[in-house]
C-alpha cells in the first residue's frame, strides 16, 4: 500500500511539473503575441496616416505578414535600434540632405550595396530598414524614390548572393513585401526592378523545393522545433508566395511579351506551381498551397500564357490538388461552393481556359478526358463562351469537330458512371448531364443541312441521334426546314436509321437487347433524371414518325399546288419514305411477331397509333407503295387494314395489271383472316371499289376464279361483289362494247354453274374434267349469287349500248352451259343467225331450271320472270 501511494505521489509531481513548463511555454507566447499585436497597431497606424496624405494615389492591395520575434532574434547580434537611430540620423543629417537634393542613399543602403556577400551586413541593414518602415514616427514617410529603390535593390540582391541563408531570405523577402506595400510604392519603382525581384524570388523558390523534396518531408519540417532560428522551408514558401502576389500584377506588359517572359512563365508554373500543388510533402500545408493556386489568376491570361498552363503541367497539378482535397475530411465535410480552397481552383481553372476554344476542345478530347473536375469547367466554359459571342458552337463544329470529341467524352464517362458503385453520386454522372446540354445547344445553332451531315456522320452513335431527335422535336422551325428540303438534305435516310438504329436495342430474345450497347444508352439517360430526354427509345421513335409525317404533309400540298403530280416520281416523299425502309420500321412496331422480328417489351399505344397515322399517311399518298406493302406484309394485319382503306381511296384505274394484284392479295387476306369480322368488311369494301372502277377488272376475276375453283369452306363472298359492282354500273359505253359478249357469257356462266348439281328432288354430284369431285354450293351461299347475276344480267339489258346484243349473247350463253360449244368465244358479228336467238328453248329451260332450284325465294323468282319476259320477247 506505501508502495502504490509514493508511486501516485510521484505521478501528481511529474504532472505538476509538465503543467509548470506547459505554464512557461504559454506566457512566453503570450508574450510573443503581445509584441506582434504592438507591432501590428504601429504599422496599421502608419499606414493609416499614409493613406489620408496620398488619398489620390492609386493603391494596391496586400496581405503582408510579420514575424517581429525572429527580428529580435537576430544570428548578427546587431542591435536594430542603433541602425534605426544612424539612418535616421543621415536622414536628419548631410546623408538626408544628399539624398534628397544630391542623389546619395542612406548610409546602410550603401554599406548593403557595397557588400553584398558580407551576411552580417545585409542581415543587419535589412533589420534597420524593416526597422524604419515598420515604426510611426514623422519620418518615416518621407523615404524617397531613389532610397526606395535602392532598398529594393539590395533586398533582391540577398536572393541571389545568400539562397543557403533561409532566415536572411526569409528577412528580404519581409522587408521587399513591406515595401511594396508602401502607397504609392509599385509606381514609384522602376519595372525592371520589379521584373528582377520576380526572378530572384522564383528562383530561390525553385531550389527550396527541390531541397524539401530530397530531404523530405519530417527534414522539411525539422526546423519547426522549438528555439529554431531557422524559417521552415513551408514557413518561406509561404513569404515567397505572398511576395509573388504583390510582384506579378505589376508586370503584366513583361508578362505578355513571350519573347521575354516565356522562360520566367516556365520556371513559375512548370517548377514552382506544378511542384508544390503535386508535391506530398507539402500537400499538408493547405495555406501554402492555396497561396500557390492564388498566383494563376494574378497573370495576365493572354492565349499564350493560357496554353503554358496546360504545357507546363499547371492544370494537372490544379486538378490533383483538388482531387486531393476532396478525398480529405476537410473536403468531404465542406461545402464545395463556399470553403476557400475549392473556389481558388475553380477560379484557376476558369481562367486558364477562358475565351479559348482551342484549348478547351483539347481539354475534353485526350487531355483531361477522365478528369471530372476540369471536364465540368471546361465544359461551363464553353457556354458562357456562346453567350459571350454568338456563333462561338458553329465555330467549335466548323473548326474543332466539337460534336464527335464531346462523344467520346461522353463514352468515357458513360462507361465509369455505369461502373461505379454509386452512379447517382458518381462525378461522371454531372459529365454526361453536362456534355447532353452541350451538344443540344450545338444541335440547336447549326443549320439544318450540317445537323443531318453530322446525323449521318455519327450514324451509328445512338447518344447523338437521341439528342438530334429531341432537338428536331422540340423546335417547329427546325422540322419545317427539315421537311421542305427532305430531297437535297437527306433527312429521310437520317431519320430512318435513327430509327432502325433505336429498334435494334430492343430487339433480341429472352431479354438480352441484340445491341448490347443501346442499354447502356438507355441506362445512362436513365441516370440524366431529365423528362425530356427520357431513357426508354420508344419517345425519340415517335419523334421520327414525326418528321416523316412532316415531309409527307409537306409533298401533299407541293402535289395540291402542281396540277399534275407524279407518284411514281423519283424525288417524290412517298417513294423516298418507302425505299428508305420506313414501312419496315412500321411494321416491326405495329406486330413485330407478324413482321418476323421478336422486341423484348413492347412499344406503348401512343406510339403504335402514330405509327398507324404515318402509314396511313403513306399509302393513302401513294397506292403503289400499298400495293406493293401488302404483297410483303401479308400477316400483318394492319397492314392489311390500312391497304384496303388506301385502295379505297385510290383504286389505281390507270394500273390494270396493279388491280388485278390488289384482288388477288385482298382474296388470300380475306380467306386468311375471315375470322376478323371489322378487316373481313374492310377487304370486301376494297373489292367492291377496284371491281366498280374497272369492267375489265370484273371479268378478269370471274374468268380466273371460277366456281370450280373454290375449296371445300372458301367463300362467295368476293364473287357476289364483283358481281353487284356490276349493277351499279351507270353506263357502258360504246368504246367497251366489244367486250360485253364475254362479258355476259361470264355471268351466265356464273349463274348456271352456282346451281350446278342442284335440283327440285335432291343435289347429285358433279366431277371436273379430270375425276375430281366439285363442290356443290349450299342453296343459301347459291341464292345470294345467283340474285346477284340476275340483277346484274337485268341491268345490262337496260344499259346496252347496242341493243339487243346483250340479250342474243344471254341467249347463247344460257343455251351453250354444259356443251362444247359453251368454251367457243362469243363475238357480236355471230350473233345474227336465228340459232340461239331470243326464242332458243335451251335458254328458257336454264331460266326455269333456277326458278326451280329456288322456289321460295322471291327475289330470284322476280327477276326469273323478268328475264323470261325479254328471252320470249313479250
Amino acid at each position: 500500500r506505501a508502495a502504490s501511494e509514493m508511486a501516485e505521489v510521484d505521478d501528481l509531481r511529474k504532472q505538476v511539473e509538465e503543467f509548470a513548463v506547459e505554464r512557461e511555454r504559454w506566457e512566453e507566447e503570450r508574450e510573443r503575441l503581445t509584441d506582434e499585436l504592438d507591432t501590428l497597431r504601429n504599422r496599421c497606424q502608419k499606414l493609416a496616416r499614409a493613406a489620408a496624405a496620398q488619398a489620390d494615389v492609386p493603391k494596391t492591395e496586400a496581405s503582408v505578414q510579420t514575424e517581429p520575434v525572429e527580428f529580435r532574434a537576430a544570428g548578427s547580434g546587431g542591435d536594430s535600434t542603433d541602425a534605426v537611430r544612424g539612418l535616421g540620423n543621415a536622414a536628419d543629417g548631410e546623408a538626408s540632405a544628399g539624398a534628397l537634393g544630391g542623389g546619395r542613399l542612406p548610409p546602410v543602403v550603401e554599406q548593403m550595396l557595397r557588400c553584398p556577400k558580407d551576411e552580417a551586413v545585409q542581415l543587419k541593414g535589412i533589420e534597420a530598414l524593416f526597422a524604419q518602415q515598420t515604426q510611426v514616427d514623422g519620418a518615416a514617410g518621407a523615404t524617397t524614390a531613389p532610397a526606395l529603390q535602392a532598398s529594393l535593390e539590395a533586398a533582391v540582391a540577398v536572393f541571389g548572393n545568400h539562397p543557403g541563408n533561409r532566415a536572411l531570405l526569409l528577412k528580404a523577402c519581409q522587408l521587399l513585401s513591406v515595401l511594396l506595400a508602401e502607397p504609392g510604392a509599385q509606381q514609384q519603382l522602376p519595372v525592371a526592378v520589379l521584373w528582377q525581384a520576380a526572378q530572384a524570388v522564383v528562383a530561390v523558390s525553385i531550389q527550396l523545393i527541390a531541397d524539401v523534396a530530397a530531404s523530405g518531408a519530417d527534414a522539411a519540417m525539422i526546423s519547426a522545433k522549438t528555439g529554431s532560428a531557422v524559417p521552415n522551408p513551408p514557413k518561406l514558401l509561404n513569404w515567397f508566395l505572398s511576395l509573388l502576389s504583390l510582384l506579378l500584377p505589376c508586370l503584366g506588359p513583361q508578362l505578355r511579351n513571350q519573347a521575354q517572359a516565356e522562360a520566367f512563365v516556365h520556371d513559375l508554373l512548370a517548377n514552382l506551381v506544378s511542384k508544390v500543388l503535386s508535391s506530398a510533402e507539402l500537400a499538408p500545408q493547405e495555406a501554402l498551397v492555396l497561396k500557390c493556386v492564388q498566383l494563376l489568376p494574378l497573370l495576365p491570361m493572354d492565349p499564350w500564357l493560357q496554353k503554358a498552363c496546360l504545357s507546363s503541367g499547371a492544370v494537372h497539378a490544379l486538378a490533383l490538388a483538388y482531387q486531393r482535397w476532396k478525398r480529405s475530411p476537410a473536403g468531404s465535410a465542406a461545402v464545395t461552393s463556399e470553403a476557400a480552397f475549392p473556389k481558388g481552383i475553380h477560379v484557376a481553372v476558369r481562367g486558364v481556359f477562358a475565351d479559348n476554344l482551342e484549348l478547351c476542345v483539347k481539354a475534353v478530347e485526350d487531355t483531361f478526358v477522365s478528369d471530372e473536375f476540369v471536364c465540368l469547367e471546361v465544359l461551363d466554359q464553353l457556354r458562357t463562351m456562346e453567350r459571350r459571342r454568338r456563333g462561338t458552337f458553329r465555330d467549335l463544329d466548323k473548326d474543332h469537330g466539337i460534336v464527335g470529341k464531346a462523344l467520346n467524352l461522353w463514352g468515357w464517362h458513360q462507361r465509369a458512371v455505369l461502373e461505379a458503385q454509386d452512379p447517382q453520386t458518381s462525378p461522371s454522372r454531372e459529365v454526361l448531364v453536362k456534355v447532353a446540354e452541350l451538344l443540344n445547344a450545338v444541335i440547336l445553332k447549326l443549320p439544318p443541312l450540317v445537323l443531318l451531315q453530322r446525323m449521318k456522320e455519327f450514324e451509328s452513335s445512338e447518344v447523338l441521334q437521341r439528342l438530334a431527335l429531341f432537338s428536331i422535336h422540340g423546335s417547329a422551325q427546325l422540322r419545317l426546314q427539315l421537311a421542305v428540303n427532305y430531297v437535297d438534305n437527306g433527312v429521310v435516310p437520317a431519320v430512318i436509321g435513327c430509327m432502325q438504329l433505336l429498334l435494334q436495342g430492343v430487339e433480341g430474345a429472352a431479354g438480352a437487347p441484340a445491341n448490347p450497347q443501346s442499354a447502356w444508352v438507355e441506362a445512362a439517360f436513365g441516370l440524366l433524371q431529365d423528362e425530356a430526354l427520357p431513357a426508354d427509345c420508344w419517345p425519340y421513335l415517335s419523334y421520327c414518325l414525326e418528321v416523316c409525317l412532316h415531309v409527307l404533309s409537306h409533298w401533299s400540298a407541293t402535289k395540291l399546288s402542281l396540277q399534275k403530280a407524279d407518284v411514281l416520281d423519283a424525288r417524290a416523299a412517298p417513294l423516298l419514305l418507302a425505299q428508305g425502309g420506313l414501312v419496315d420500321v412500321l411494321a416491326e412496331v405495329l406486330d413485330p411477331k407478324a413482321a418476323g422480328v421478336e422486341l423484348i417489351k413492347q412499344p406503348p399505344s401512343s406510339l403504335v397509333q402514330k405509327a398507324t397515322e404515318t402509314l396511313q399517311a403513306l399509302f393513302e399518298q401513294n397506292g403503289h407503295i400499298c400495293l406493293f406493302c401488302m404483297q410483303h406484309y401479308t400477316e400483318v394485319r394492319q397492314m392489311v387494314s390500312l391497304g384496303c382503306e388506301s385502295l379505297c381511296i385510290d383504286p389505281l384505274m390507270d394500273f390494270p395489271e396493279m388491280q388485278q394484284q390488289a384482288v388477288s392479295l385482298l382474296l388470300t387476306a380475306f380467306e386468311k383472316f375471315v375470322e376478323d369480322e371489322r378487316l373481313v368488311r374492310k377487304i370486301l369494301k376494297a373489292l367492291t371499289g377496284l371491281f366498280e372502277s374497272s369492267y375489265q377488272l370484273v371479268s378478269w376475276f370471274l374468268k380466273h376464279h371460277g366456281l370450280s375453283d373454290l375449296g371445300e369452306y372458301q367463300s362467295l363472298d368476293v364473287h357476289v361483289e364483283a358481281v353487284r359492282a356490276v349493277c351499279r354500273t351507270p353506263y357502258w359505253s360504246a368504246q367497251d362494247a366489244p367486250m360485253l359478249p364475254e362479258f355476259v357469257a361470264l355471268l351466265a356462266q356464273l349463274l348456271l354453274d352456282s346451281i350446278e348439281g342442284q335440283s327440285d328432288v335432291a343435289s347429285k354430284d358433279v366431277f371436273k374434267p379430270d375425276g375430281t369431285k366439285k363442290r356443290l354450293l349450299d342453296l343459301t351461299e347459291a341464292e345470294e349469287l345467283v340474285e346477284a347475276c340476275m340483277s346484274s344480267v337485268l341491268h345490262l339489258l337496260l344499259i346496252d349500248p347496242q341493243p339487243p346484243t346483250v340479250l342474243r349473247v344471254l341467249a347463247r350463253s344460257l343455251s351453250r352451259h354444259g356443251t362444247e360449244e359453251a368454251n367457243t368465244k362469243l363475238v357480236v358479228d355471230d350473233l345474227d343467225d336465228e340459232q340461239g336467238g331470243p326464242n332458243d328453248e335451251r335458254a328458257v329451260n336454264a331460266v326455269m331450271k333456277v326458278m326451280q332450284v329456288f322456289p321460295s325465294s322471291d327475289r330470284v323468282q322476280m327477276n326469273c320472270q323478268h328475264l323470261l319476259t325479254s328471252l320470249l320477247g313479250e
